[in-house]
């Protein structure tokens, strides 16, 4: 049974989906048995950044029908010989969090390290399913928007869920003109650790559209995700 990286974020433009496909493709280039499971739904979009949006026919939704069996709703990613996508139905929004909960557990089994992008705003599928050794990680910017939304997200976690922060986009620039928060001062306001401080970085929206995740950009970036890969990582 492999290791859940579950990505949330309490609004959108985090750039939550960013984060968990470079998480499942840094888990990949490490030599580990990845699977990407985007459960956006209508709003998934780390197809589009893969090059499958034209491979991918059966998803989660199928399974639960029973309509396809979990291996053939799993598609290797291009690039990365260590790492599958899956995703749920761009069209249906009411799957149960047992069944969710299922597709999950059958995932799992089959790697060592499940990343899964939820839906924004959602951390009751995330809570639901993970165990001690998992982790639900909560992407947020710097600023006053994403920190009151990211409030609220996590207020919705019992006191048993534990949660890290993944700090995204931000600026030294912003935070010396006092429009971005350091981490510091974001650990402190929503009493939750931040594991990681990814730089803005302008390489990785021109990398997306060359199919590379944010792993695999030019800028600065690349360093601090290859650190949170690697902290992660230390937990297998």
């Amino acid at each position: 049974m492999g290791r859940i990286w579950a990505v949330s974020s309490g609004n959108g433009g985090t750039g939550k989906s960013t984060i968990a496909l470079a998480l499942a493709a840094g888990a990949a280039k490490n030599g580990q048995n990845a699977i990407l499971l985007d459960a956006s739904g209508i709003s998934r979009s780390c197809d589009l950044v893969l090059g499958l949006e034209s491979i991918v026919v059966l998803d989660v939704l199928d399974v639960l029908r029973e309509q396809a069996g979990i291996e053939s709703a799993l598609y290797p990613v291009p690039h990365y010989d260590h790492l599958r996508f899956a995703c749920a139905s761009l069209y249906d929004h009411n799957i149960a969090a047992s069944e969710f909960a299922s597709v999950v557990l059958a995932l799992n089994s089959l790697c060592d390290v499940l990343v899964i992008d939820l839906p924004t705003g959602a951390c009751g599928l995330g809570q639901s399913i993970l165990r001690i050794e998992d982790e639900l990680i909560c992407v947020i910017r710097p600023d006053d928007a994403s920190i009151r939304a990211a409030e609220r997200l996590l207020a919705q976690l019992p006191t048993s869920c534990r949660c890290s922060l993944v700090v995204n986009r931000m600026s030294k620039e912003k935070i010396r003109r006092s429009i971005h928060y350091t981490h510091e001062s974001i650990q402190s306001m929503l009493d939750c650790p931040a594991i990681a401080c990814i730089p803005e970085d302008s390489s990785i929206p021109i990398g997306e559209k060359q199919g590379r995740s944010a792993i695999e950009c030019d800028g600065p970036a690349w360093n601090a995700l290859d650190n949170l890969v690697r902290t992660l990582l230390c937990g297998i």
